[in-house]
């Protein structure tokens, strides 16, 4: 099993030095930055690691076509490409923060994104192109440097179709948020899928289960801080529960206050700030809701998790870690190296 990191921009950039450093020195390959709006500049933030890293790939996790032009995204990742000597990669996804805030709509992501994939790499290639979508228009444009053309383009996602999407036209997926075999396997068989539909195979592809991570005695303090994380992540995902893998009919009556929030509210959340909105209905959340969100628990418990992941066909897992009780994004990374790892 492989290991990553992925850091919000919420950390100045000597704290992301330095957890960069703890990363590279614990043997782990991959490290991401999220696009979280309106954090610290992904792209900034990354060529910034790069003078101060020498192994470990350097990726967005994630960024999107819709809030950056694809255009952009290939120049930024090649020059970061560039910078890094070779080690960078993009992320894409279909993102959720500041699509509200800036009036950004998604009318049909799956096919935007594969125009968007294409695009980047044919510019990545060296060619002019020219193509109209519903999120973007590239007219007669060509980057006015040389990129290497094979920068790895990794798709992330929960969603059936845009994993279908990844197994077809991505070298790597990632598998956000889902951390048990209940819905891995299905997950998996969605881009199995694609891969198969464009006559590709899995086996050559990194399969990465992207979770946050809480170590701690205390579960309901672990789940206290998962919590807010799986309401933001429903009520981006409504009215579309269905199309989650371990959605259930209960679901509709046993989360009915939260539905009826969000019908009120009547727009996705702007930002990861706005999942404060919804803490009121964390105590609707099942336990075994949590469990498939995040790792969570005793080092024991992790590493029998991970075990369970790691045998579900994922060979990467990146880990966010997550701060509870006095702890620090740096003590919690730690503890996760020096406690679970050994177990692992």
């Amino acid at each position: 099993m492989e290991y990553g990191l992925l850091l919000l921009g919420e950390h100045d950039p000597g704290n992301v030095v330095r957890l960069a450093h703890l990363a590279e020195e614990a043997g782990f390959e991959d490290l991401w930055f999220a696009d979280e709006k309106f954090f610290r500049d992904p792209f900034v933030s990354l060529t910034h690691l790069a003078r101060h890293t020498s192994r470990i790939r350097l990726g967005t996790c994630v960024t999107d076509p819709f809030t950056r032009h694809p255009a952009l995204l290939a120049m930024a990742m090649a020059t970061l490409d560039e910078v890094s000597g070779g080690r960078a990669v993009l992320g894409l996804g279909a993102g959720f923060s500041g699509l509200e805030a800036m009036g950004v709509e998604r009318t049909r992501a799956v096919r935007s994104m594969r125009q968007a994939i294409e695009a980047i790499r044919r510019l990545w290639a060296g060619e002019t192109i020219s193509m109209d979508d519903d999120a973007f228009v590239l007219r007669n444009l060509n980057l006015n440097f040389t990129a290497r053309p094979d920068i790895p383009i990794l798709l992330a996602s929960s969603s059936p179709f845009m994993l279908r999407l990844a197994g077809e036209v991505a070298d790597e997926v990632m598998l956000g948020d889902l951390g048990s075999s209940e819905v891995l396997h299905p997950a998996l068989a969605e881009v199995r899928h694609g891969a198969e539909r464009s006559g590709r195979s899995l086996d050559g592809m990194r399969r990465i289960a992207r979770l946050n991570v809480v170590l701690t005695d205390d579960m309901e303090a672990a789940r206290d801080v998962i919590r807010p994380w799986i309401l933001a992540f429903l009520w981006h995902a409504y009215p579309d529960w269905s199309k989650l893998f371990d959605y259930t009919p209960d679901w509709d009556e046993r989360l009915k206050p939260l539905r009826d929030f969000i019908a009120a509210r009547g727009d996705k959340p702007r930002n990861v700030g706005d999942r404060q909105q919804v803490l009121q209905f964390a105590p609707l959340l099942p336990e075994r809701l949590v469990r498939r969100y995040a790792l969570l628990g005793r080092s024991e418990e992790v590493a029998e998790q991970i075990a369970e992941i790691a045998a579900c066909g994922i060979t990467q897992l990146t880990i966010y870690p997550t701060a509870v009780n006095g702890q620090t994004t740096e003590s919690a990374f730690l503890d996760f190296v020096h406690c679970v790892l050994p177990l692992a």
